[in-house]
C-alpha cells in the first residue's frame, strides 16, 4: 500500500516539473529558412474546427491494467477577429463524457460538477503567429474554477470526513487554488490548450535531431525530434502539411525520488502523520525512475490542428504509469488567407 501511495504522489509530483518536449527544443536563429518548419497560424476570420480531445489515464501492475479514467470532450474553435496583430479565438466545451473511471467516488464528484456548473468557454488572444497571449475573460474563468474546486472539496471531504485527518481541506484547495493563480499557471495545467497553441512562433530544423542534455530539474535526458512536410490526414489531407513529432527518455536517479515523494508529501498531509510518512518514507527500498515522453504535433498547411497527441509512461518501483493526452479534428471550415475570397473549404472526419 505504502508503495502505491508513493508512486501516486510521485507521479504528481513529476507533472509539476515537466513541461512539452517540442516546446523546449528551437531552432538555431542561424539556420537558412529553407531548413526550418516555421509553426505559424494563418487564419481567417470565422474559420470553424471542431475537435475530439481525449484524457485517458492506466496502471499496469503485476501485467494487469487498471484504468483510471477514460474522458471525451467535444470541441470548438471559431476565429471571432482576425487582424495584423493577432486573433481571438473562442473556444467553446460542446460536451464532454466520462467513458471510465476507476475510483467512483471521485466520478461522481466530477459528473456532479458537470451537472451542477456546465463548462465554460475561453476567449483566447494570439499574436500574428498564433502564440497565446491571454485569456482574456480570465476572471470568468477563475470564478468558474474556484467554484469547482469548492464543489469538488464539499463532495471530496462531505463523504469521506476522516480524509480531513490526513489531508487537511485548507491544504487541499491551497494547492488547487496554486494551478489558477493567473493566467499562466492555469495554461500549464490545461493540457489541450497546450496541444494547440504551444507550438506557434517556433521553428524546427527539417529531419532527424537528437540529443542529450539536462531536464529543467537537472535529471539526465535524451531528446529525439523529428519534422518535415507531408499530409498529415492520409484522405484529407494536403501535401503542404507539416508535423513536429518528438520523443525523450528521462531517468529520475533513487536518491531523487525519495526526496520528490517526501517534499510532495509534506506540502499536502498533516502535521500529525508526518512522523509516520516520513518514517515510511525512509524505510522503503527506492529504485531509479523512467519517463518515457513522445509528442506528436500535426499541422495543416494553414496552421490549423490536424491531430496531436502527448503520451507519458512513468515506470517507478514495478508499476508503470501511462498517460495519454489526444485532440483530432472532427470538422472543419475555412476560408483563404489574404485572399479576396471568401470561398469556405468544408470537411468532416
Amino acid at each position: 500500500m505504502k508503495t502505491k501511495v508513493f508512486y501516486i504522489i510521485f507521479a504528481f509530483m513529476l507533472q509539476l516539473f515537466t513541461l512539452p518536449i517540442a516546446a523546449q527544443v528551437v531552432s538555431a536563429q542561424q539556420e537558412s529558412q529553407d531548413s526550418l518548419i516555421n509553426v505559424i497560424a494563418y487564419f481567417c476570420k470565422n474559420d470553424t474546427l471542431s475537435y475530439l480531445y481525449e484524457d485517458y489515464e492506466a496502471k499496469v501492475e503485476n501485467n494487469d491494467t487498471i484504468v483510471d479514467h477514460y474522458i471525451k470532450s467535444e470541441i470548438q474553435l471559431v476565429v471571432v477577429d482576425s487582424t495584423s496583430k493577432g486573433y481571438v479565438i473562442e473556444y467553446t466545451p460542446i460536451k464532454t463524457t466520462i467513458e471510465a473511471y476507476k475510483d467512483t467516488m471521485m466520478a461522481h464528484v466530477v459528473q456532479t460538477i458537470m451537472d451542477t456548473m456546465g463548462d465554460v468557454k475561453y476567449l483566447l488572444s494570439t499574436d500574428e503567429y498564433g502564440t497565446l497571449q491571454h485569456i482574456e475573460n480570465w476572471a470568468e474563468v477563475r470564478d468558474f474554477m474556484k467554484k469547482s474546486i469548492k464543489l469538488m472539496s464539499d463532495s471530496l471531504y462531505g463523504n469521506y470526513p476522516q480524509l480531513n485527518e490526513i489531508i487537511p481541506r485548507q491544504r487541499f484547495e491551497a494547492k488547487l487554488s496554486s494551478y489558477y493563480v493567473n493566467e499562466q499557471a492555469y495554461y500549464k495545467q490545461c493540457e489541450d490548450l497546450q496541444l494547440l497553441f504551444q507550438l506557434y512562433g517556433k521553428s524546427y530544423r527539417i529531419g532527424k535531431t537528437e540529443r542529450n542534455v539536462s531536464s529543467q530539474n537537472g535529471f539526465p535526458q535524451h531528446i529525439a525530434l523529428i519534422a518535415s512536410y507531408g499530409k498529415t490526414d492520409e484522405e484529407d489531407g494536403f501535401d503542404d502539411d507539416y508535423y513536429i513529432h518528438c520523443g525523450t527518455e528521462t531517468t529520475v536517479p533513487k536518491e531523487e525520488v525519495k526526496d520528490l515523494v517526501k517534499g510532495m508529501m509534506n506540502m499536502m498531509v498533516s502535521d500529525k502523520h508526518l512522523d509516520e510518512l516520513n518514517q515510511g518514507i525512509d524505510s522503503t527500498e527506492y529504485t531509479e525512475a523512467k519517463i518515457f515522453d513522445a509528442e506528436e504535433y500535426n499541422y495543416f498547411y494553414n496552421g490549423w490542428p490536424c491531430g496531436m497527441t502527448h503520451s507519458k509512461l512513468t515506470e517507478i518501483m514495478g508499476t508503470e504509469k501511462h498517460e495519454i493526452k489526444s485532440l483530432i479534428w472532427t470538422s472543419r471550415r475555412w476560408g483563404v488567407f489574404g485572399g479576396e475570397s471568401s470561398i469556405q473549404t468544408d470537411g468532416t472526419m
